[in-house]
């Protein structure tokens, strides 16, 4: 749409469910990534996947080809690779991603001019061995966060004119708590800290090379947002267990922190009597996992309450605090709202999340397991009185959960689940999962699939339900 004049432009480009990934700077067209198939049963739906140009008012069939496995066949793209074109913030380079599931970036840069050139002429930037999970480039400089070396993390910097990202300069070096997402303004990056569940925000001055702490407002999950590289106005976003999602505006050059405009005003008066507690409990291997507990100040510990317990464990994602409205119902009724941190996530880092993945991953279910004796045992609730949930990825959390322990729960959500790991290959987005489950076509990795597959752990006779 001509947003001035409210026309609808004819053209229609599908499928393409990853969207615009840039427009160019002259607002004449656009980059976006097409796929072969809408159809989501086809396997060939997110295969060979194609980053295009597309100028806005031509027709679709004329969209430049950009970057793809078959005309790019020397940067050893692979089927299910997702082909992804970026600009960089500040629009000097494009940037090409081999996109998935693993969160190690393998990326080709090039200078912006080249964009609609015959041959890009992509250079390589990082690969995945690298171990970098994100970057940005101020100039020619490229900060990268990397757990290379650094299982909690740590910022380096390197420069595309003498590129060495194995011995690029540490600028923030591994912290007690984990390092996150970084971002960056004008004369600041910004980066968070976790600690397993909440954060701390610094910035970085970029010609002082001084770090400061930025002052929250309330204690939570908080993400650092930059409106641009050309000026230091900055959003920081901000929820909590408690807090409902809040933007503030930040100042890094006074540190002053205030409510923005955004945001509109929102009471929940019962959010006052809701109890949080963050503990950490021990797991079948005498692990310390995070686990949080959230219920209404007069629910009663006699192992009577009803409880709603969740967890995920997959991709490296944490259970982050988030205010949920959804939650804040059931605890009005008196249910207890349990929030699990299992491996398989990267509350603690790294290798937090290499400890629930592959052949580690009984670890997510077992620590899922755990959580729940930890509430019967305490008394919050009772066996008789435990949902368990896992939704997509977390299917095989919520999966093995209750075909390992059937006793333990009273009912189990399982919600668009992955409860038949062992088949998931053979599925249009399977082959690109293979890198954070394991494949079939190798002996260990396919008994990791098979330990990791409810379906399979399903024993007649039990009862699964009460």
């Amino acid at each position: 749409m001509n947003v001035d004049t409210k026309k609808l432009y004819p053209e229609k480009i599908f499928p393409s469910w990853f969207g615009v990934s840039g427009w160019t700077p002259d607002d004449k067209g656009f980059i976006y990534t097409a796929q072969n198939s809408a159809d989501v049963t086809a396997m060939s739906s997110m295969l060979d996947t194609r980053a295009m140009y597309h100028t806005v008012g031509t027709k679709v069939i004329t969209d430049q080809l950009l970057f793809s496995r078959k005309n790019d066949p020397k940067l050893a793209i692979k089927p299910e690779d997702l082909c992804l074109i970026y600009y960089s913030e500040d629009m000097k380079y494009i940037y090409a991603i081999l996109g998935g599931v693993n969160r190690d970036n393998n990326m080709f840069y090039a200078p912006a001019a080249n964009l609609l050139k015959p041959r890009i002429g992509w250079k390589r930037l990082v690969k995945k061995v690298d171990q970098v999970t994100d970057l940005f480039n101020r100039g020619d400089d490229v900060y990268m966060l990397t757990y290379a070396g650094a299982t909690r993390f740590k910022i380096t910097k390197t420069n595309v004119n003498h590129l060495d990202v194995a011995n690029a300069e540490t600028i923030i070096p591994e912290q007690s708590a984990k390092i996150s997402n970084i971002s960056r303004g004008k004369d600041f990056f910004y980066y968070t800290r976790n600690d397993g569940i909440n954060s701390r925000a610094f910035q970085y001055n970029f010609e002082r090379g001084k770090v400061e702490e930025i002052s929250l407002p309330v204690s939570g999950q908080a993400k650092i947002m930059p409106m641009d590289v050309t000026s230091n106005e900055v959003l920081i976003m901000v929820t909590s267990w408690k807090q409902p999602f809040t933007i503030y505006s930040y100042n890094p050059l006074t540190g002053i922190c205030k409510l923005s405009g955004w945001t509109p005003k929102t009471d929940y008066p019962e959010v006052a009597d809701i109890v949080v507690e963050e503990l950490e409990i021990k797991s079948h291997d005498g692990t310390m996992v995070p686990l949080t507990i959230l219920y209404n100040k007069n629910v009663k510990k006699d192992g009577n309450a009803i409880c709603y317990m969740t967890g995920y464990g997959a991709y490296g994602s944490s259970g982050d605090p988030y205010f949920s409205t959804y939650n804040l119902a059931l605890i009005n009724k008196g249910v207890i709202v349990a929030e699990t941190h299992v491996r398989g996530g990267s509350e603690k880092g790294e290798s937090w999340y290499k400890a629930g993945y592959k052949v580690t991953k009984p670890n997510t279910w077992k620590d899922f397991i755990a959580s729940g004796e930890y509430l019967i045992n305490n008394h919050y609730t009772s066996a008789s009185h435990l949902i368990g949930e896992g939704t997509s990825a977390g299917g095989i959390l919520i999966g093995r959960a209750i075909t390992e322990r059937p006793d333990l729960f009273a009912a189990a959500i399982s919600n668009v689940s992955c409860s038949n790991a062992l088949r998931m290959e053979n599925s249009p987005n399977g082959q690109n999962n293979t890198k954070e489950f394991g494949t079939v076509k190798d002996s260990i990795e396919a008994k990791a699939l098979y330990e990791m597959d409810a379906f399979q752990h399903v024993k007649e006779g039990t009862a699964y339900l009460r």
